[in-house]
């Protein structure tokens, strides 16, 4: 599946950390997101997205980048380290958003809003990350 910006959309655990990778692996799911790859909406998004400014551009290119991972891992069969992995991608895209604002945006506190989520963000994505370090094997996903 294509980005409308005509780059590739990442629909598979690709971006998740190597704990979050195995686990989907271990799920035996991996067929599934094979088979939501071959899916082809990219005209359909690009059609979607012709008469949309940079932001908005930006923002539903921050979104389609998200979601291919946390679907992946929701397909994981451990529910805290599904969560755990779901979450990243979702604070990821909560940066990605953030970036867009920093760039397109106006207001000075949308802006400070902004860094602030993108500080909270990652500062909380290293914490879990390190708890699949810490736990993922445990969990019987390795």
């Amino acid at each position: 599946m294509q980005h409308p910006s005509g780059g590739q959309m990442a629909m598979s655990a690709e971006s998740l950390p190597e704990e979050c990778r195995t686990a989907v692996q271990a799920s035996g799911q991996m067929q599934n997101m094979q088979n939501m790859q071959g899916m082809d909406m990219s005209g359909m998004m690009q059609g979607m997205m012709a008469n949309m400014n940079d932001a908005q551009k930006g923002y539903m290119q921050a979104m389609m980048k998200m979601h291919g991972p946390m679907m992946a891992a929701h397909m994981i069969k451990d529910s805290d380290v599904a969560f755990i992995c779901g979450m990243i991608a979702h604070h990821q895209g909560a940066i990605d958003m953030a970036d867009v604002v920093l760039k397109t945006g106006d207001n000075a506190e949308a802006k400070k809003m902004a860094e602030k989520t993108k500080k909270e963000q990652g500062q909380e994505i290293a914490e879990m990350k390190d708890w699949l370090k810490k736990n993922a094997a445990k969990e019987g996903n390795q």
